[in-house]
């Protein structure tokens, strides 16, 4: 596929498992970048899909091969964090979306309301049925797959973000216009208490997001669970008092990204298909490209590894490394990709997108997923750009602290600062020593505090969060540095200048990732 051409490219599916439930298939798809689960249910020939991503292809794809009718789109809520592929189903599949009480009148498309109770029949022996639990939002509806043969017995429970792994959904989103956090917590305690604690025990658990999601708190990792389980081991279910459950549930809540309110939007109006978008976006020289960037409204975004980003980059881009698989995968040393470009730049920006050549297609598409739709990509990437008279390569900063020694020398002459990006529970857990906390999510808001005077040294765990940072504060003309291989670098190299000088096991297995890495770069 050469640059320009519009056609979609199809991403890897996500698909992690495929559970047989008495004859009919479950189907798990799951973005680790965006902790985003979506489900095929099939049997007899005709299938279900639940909260499909914005890319449908793979959708498509797998019912063909299968041999199976699409019946319809059930979504289980107004999603905030990613956009929803319904609308596109609906245009290409003739498939009719559905959705809870109280989502019509919001929506720019025919969904069909569902009541509560409501059956859908999938085939002779299965059928969905809509259990209205709101709670995250007031639309939000839990989907039961019920065995007619079995006197409508749920077999599993597709339940959004009503009740994840470990946790339950947060009550004080955009999607919950209208009430207070609190009359929404009110309604979650209600809905777990009295519509999925009743359910039996073996009932299969399958939820919209897994751990990393913004969605909610503590969320665990699996991929799916049972209610039986979760009953015993869920903080949420083990509230008996209502007052006590609503505090529980309004207090420590992740801050929501700032996209979540965009994509609230996306999803009612039915989102531009995919292919369409594309097809706007403008592949330039790197001559054009340097004339286009000039633009006040324009944020250079490059998607590169972070090591390349560091050699060479267009002036003032901001590094948001993609990662590999599509986002289907997130290797420890990676981030959220989409997530943090949804926190960070305003979806009003014009994107110029950096990408290596292979991998422009994929970098659009995910950003769309978010609701984010390129203005245009510097065509044929860094190489064109190095190669162009005129166009200027920058270089980011880095220090590397193996001795005490290199640390101290960081914050001599009251020049220094040491920024530590992880979140405030992070950095209560072990920091540097002299370290101060500036959580990635709320640097933007806080620049204003900086002082171009000083120095700063930003780390994060292991270098994903700290890189997106120091090309944050050097696009707006601070002294910026990383520090190599972050705080587990600090805590192997110079234990006496971290709090606690100790080493937790999942640092030990991000060290040794990065040991593997360097070791892998030099060969």
């Amino acid at each position: 596929m050469s640059d320009g051409e519009a056609d979609c490219l199809i991403l890897p599916s996500g698909l992690k498992e495929t559970h047989d439930i008495d004859g009919a298939s479950v189907r798990i798809y799951y973005l680790e970048c965006l902790a985003q689960a979506s489900y095929m249910i099939s049997h007899g020939g005709n299938a279900f899909l639940i909260d499909p991503r914005r890319d449908v292809d793979a959708y498509l794809q797998d019912l063909e091969s299968g041999g199976l009718t699409l019946k319809g789109v059930l979504l289980t809520h107004v999603h905030a964090d990613f956009v929803s592929g319904h609308q596109e189903l609906q245009e290409r599949a003739r498939a009719k979306v559905y959705m809870g009480a109280g989502s019509a009148e919001r929506c720019q498309f025919r969904p069909y309301e569902t009541k509560d109770g409501e059956d859908m029949s999938l085939s002779e022996k299965f059928a969905v049925r809509a259990v209205h639990t709101p709670g995250h939002t007031p639309e939000s509806v839990t989907w039961l797959l019920i065995d007619k043969e079995e006197n409508n017995r749920a077999k599993a429970a597709f339940t959004g973000d009503t009740l994840f792994i470990g946790s339950c959904g947060r009550p004080d989103l955009v999607g919950s216009i209208g009430y207070t956090a609190e009359q929404m917590a009110g309604f979650m305690f209600d809905s777990l208490n009295e519509k999925l604690k009743t359910l039996p025990d073996d009932t299969k658990v399958y939820p919209a997001h897994g751990a990393g999601s913004p969605c909610g708190k503590s969320l665990g990792t699996g991929l799916s669970s049972t209610i039986g389980a979760e009953k015993r081991t869920n903080i949420a279910l083990q509230f008996q008092d209502r007052n006590t459950f609503v505090k529980f549930l309004t207090s420590g809540q992740p801050p929501a990204p700032g996209y979540f309110k965009h994509d609230v939007t996306q999803n009612l109006q039915g989102a531009l298909p995919l292919s369409k978008a594309i097809k706007n976006v403008g592949w330039l020289e790197p001559a054009d490209f340097q004339k286009a960037i000039e633009d006040e409204q324009v944020v250079v975004l490059d998607s590169r590894r972070i090591e390349d980003f560091n050699v060479g980059h267009v002036p003032g881009a901001l590094c948001f490394p993609a990662g590999q698989a599509g986002g289907a995968v997130v290797k420890a040393e990676e981030g959220n990709f989409a997530i943090w470009v949804g926190t960070l730049i305003p979806h009003t920006a014009k994107l110029a997108i950096v990408a290596y050549t292979d991998q422009a297609f994929e970098t659009i598409q995910r950003l769309a997923r978010i609701g984010y739709e390129a203005s245009f990509v510097l065509k044929r990437g860094m190489k064109a750009w190095e190669s162009t008279i005129g166009c200027e390569v920058q270089k980011s900063q880095r220090v590397e602290v193996n001795t005490a020694a290199d640390y101290d020398a960081l914050l001599e002459k009251n020049d220094g600062v040491v920024i530590d990006i992880r979140l405030p529970s992070e950095f209560e857990s072990d920091h540097a020593k002299s370290a101060i906390n500036t959580p990635l999510n709320e640097l933007k808001n806080i620049l204003k505090l900086f002082d171009k005077s000083k120095k700063y040294y930003a780390y994060c765990s292991s270098g994903y969060r700290s890189a997106i940072a120091l090309s944050l504060l050097r696009k707006e003309g601070f002294d910026a540095y990383d520090i190599v291989n972050g705080f587990v670098g600090l805590v192997a190299n110079v234990p006496e200048r971290t709090m606690t000088g100790k080493m937790c096991p999942s640092m030990k297995k991000k060290l040794e990732l990065l040991q593997e890495k360097r070791t892998a770069q030099k060969s």
